[in-house]
């Protein structure tokens, strides 16, 4: 522990939540769980009395909801935020160009000042952003936009050291399982991304790696494909994947006929993109130390790759797989699994570590030897029922949709309604060993389990929601 000895620790927590970071995975996972909530809650409530004056938003759903203090964690499910607001923009704005109206709607959700930034000149998403990276903190993350829009996370530099910071955290040992340094430098990233820079948080988790663990070396990076996915290109591919899956027609202007056609370029290439990712990540790196990191759907499409060119990967027995993310709609042939184990005979189950993420989150789960996940113990998970928004009871085992919180933030509001549904074990007790509660690995996108309908309400005020994007909406 490398905490001062001085004083309280649980005090020393709760001071500055990013003190946890600094215990050991066994120190972290031993933690006294109702001192851990306590310190939960007077986070929880510090950040919602500091954030609220300075976010629009946050006060206004506070208005909305009639919560003037936190008192418990049932204020979570009223105080959360749904998922979908960081893409409660108009999607005309953006394409009408009208970026002027994204900064009002985005300085709704961020306590840093955007009247430096000057969008009349941005005729593009991609444009606009770099305005806002050149005059502001501000770091937005994009999402994949399957949706038909990108999500917009108003992260900051602040926070930027997070995702280094969560990401090789996750993969330290904890007792007699497999971990390891991962802020060494001494690991190759490899990840079957589409690109080396960008917005995503997977481009993101490199950029800040490199920066801070690899001293800006390039080639401890090996990706699927070089170069930048920009803004509008994840803007235009979610717009194309809805019309299609709608079955409808979009009219394209020359410019994003132009990007269309590049994409559709990229996808026609797919085997020899993978035949070049794989000598560079496997044939190459053959004996070499590598962290893989990547959705169960990556290492599945490396390892048919592998399959495909009769090639067996040899990692450096030390090298560790770091994946999880579910399907994300993707459908696995039957044997699935024996391809990854056969081709990653070395490394596949003993070197996996399974996790449990989100951008909105650093409290990401870690799966255990017994296949159940345990979110990192500074956020708070909680439940609400899907159907009436009601807080559900933080004991025994409870299923419903998930809020989370983080303290970790101090220029947005990290409080979320997420799409997931799960099933949490609050009195804990795990046979891995880990204190606190912990979730069944069987999470489910709630769209999925209601025919792609995926409705937020509050139980308090049933519009509060609507009322919040409505707001939002106006603000632009």
């Amino acid at each position: 522990m490398t905490i001062t000895a001085t004083g309280n620790l649980y005090d020393q927590l709760e001071e500055d939540p990013w003190r946890f970071l600094q215990l050991s995975q066994e120190e972290l996972f031993d933690l006294d769980y109702d001192k851990v909530e306590q310190i939960q809650i007077a986070l929880f409530k510090r950040r919602f009395e500091d954030l609220k004056p300075k976010l629009r938003a946050l006060q206004r759903l506070a208005e909305e909801v009639g919560v003037e203090e936190v008192s418990g964690f049932e204020d979570l499910t009223r105080l959360a935020m749904p998922h979908t607001m960081f893409k409660s923009y108009s999607a005309l704005d953006v394409q009408k160009a009208r970026f002027d109206k994204l900064t009002r709607w985005l300085q709704a959700l961020t306590t840093h000042d955007l009247s430096a930034v000057h969008a009349e000149h941005c005729d593009s998403i991609e444009q606009w952003l770099l305005e806002v990276e050149r005059t502001t903190p501000l770091r937005p993350v994009t999402s994949s936009g399957t949706s038909g829009k990108i999500s917009l996370f108003p992260l900051s530099t602040v926070e930027e050291t997070l995702f280094v910071d969560k990401n090789t955290y996750i993969v330290e040992p904890y007792r007699d399982e497999p971990g390891i340094d991962a802020k060494s430098g001494e690991y190759v990233f490899v990840c079957p991304w589409p690109s080396r820079y960008g917005r995503h948080n997977i481009p993101l988790i490199m950029r800040v790696l490199k920066e801070n663990c690899y001293g800006g070396l390039e080639d401890k990076f090996v990706t699927l494909d070089e170069g930048t996915l920009t803004a509008d290109e994840m803007w235009l591919n979610g717009r194309l994947q809805r019309a299609q899956a709608l079955g409808e027609e979009l009219e394209l202007s020359p410019a994003e006929q132009a990007i269309a056609s590049a994409l559709a370029t990229r996808a026609s290439n797919a085997d020899d993109r993978w035949t070049r990712f794989i000598e560079n990540a496997v044939v190459r790196l053959k004996g070499q130390k590598v962290m893989f990191y990547g959705a169960l759907m990556n290492l599945y499409l490396m390892a048919e790759a592998c399959r495909k060119m009769d090639i067996h990967v040899e990692w450096h027995p030390d090298s560790m797989i770091m994946t999880g993310g579910g399907t994300k709609g993707f459908s696995f042939p039957e044997g699935w699994r024996d391809v990854v184990a056969e081709r990653f005979p070395h490394h596949v189950p003993g070197r996996v570590k399974e996790v449990y993420g989100m951008t909105e989150s650093s409290s990401t789960a870690v799966c255990c030897p017994h296949d159940k996940l345990h979110p990192l113990p500074w956020g708070i998970t909680h439940l609400m029922d899907p159907a009436t928004g009601q807080s559900l009871p933080r004991k025994g085992t409870q299923t419903g949709r998930m809020v989370v919180f983080d303290p970790m933030p101090t220029t947005f509001w990290a409080g979320v309604i997420t799409g997931d549904q799960v099933t949490v074990h609050f009195d804990g007790g795990c046979g891995c060993g880990r204190k606190g509660p912990f979730m069944d690995n069987d999470i489910t996108r709630i769209s999925e389990l209601n025919g792609g309908d995926d409705k937020i309400v509050c139980a308090r005020t049933p519009q509060a929601f609507q009322s919040l994007e409505d707001f939002l909406a106006k603000a632009s």
